[in-house]
């Protein structure tokens, strides 16, 4: 039985680099079996949700939100996001909410500027001021206000 699982979530941790490699590389359609399949591996061996099984929902949440499957990114971001907080995973609590923030950037502009200021706020605690991923926040931040003047 040991075995079994420790093969099961060694599949599911390749499946998920495969969704991550295929999505950087825009194959959206071979990223978004790989995650499924992550997900549903990680489910078969976990009582709960744990930080792994989070991280092939956010990974699957990243390819359904490139595919502007908005309600199932947006439930997937919301699962991992609760694991995160349980476990006081900050990092990774504030992936989900950029990506929460990125997802309904222009169909509500106040949630999604919230979301993108709590992960501003956690990775500027984080990584410091001056770093790439908070600068690639404020960008967001900036075209979610663009978006709201116009």
């Amino acid at each position: 039985m040991f075995g079994h699982r420790k093969h099961t979530i060694a599949w599911a941790d390749r499946e998920r680099g495969a969704a991550v490699l295929a999505w950087t590389d825009g194959h959206l359609d071979e990223a978004e079996r790989a995650a499924r399949t992550a997900l549903k591996l990680r489910e078969r061996v976990s009582k709960e949700d744990t930080p792994a099984l989070a991280a092939d929902a956010k990974t699957l949440a990243d390819v359904l939100a490139a595919r502007d499957a908005r309600a199932e990114a947006n439930a997937l971001y919301q699962r991992a996001l609760a694991v995160y907080r349980r476990y006081g995973l900050q990092y990774d609590a504030a992936l989900c909410l950029q990506g929460l923030g990125r997802l309904h950037a222009d169909t509500e502009p106040t949630v999604s500027r919230q979301r993108l200021l709590q992960a501003l706020w956690i990775k500027r605690a984080l990584l410091g001021g001056i770093h790439p991923e908070v600068a690639e926040l404020l960008e967001d931040l900036a075209a979610v206000s663009a978006a709201a003047a116009s």
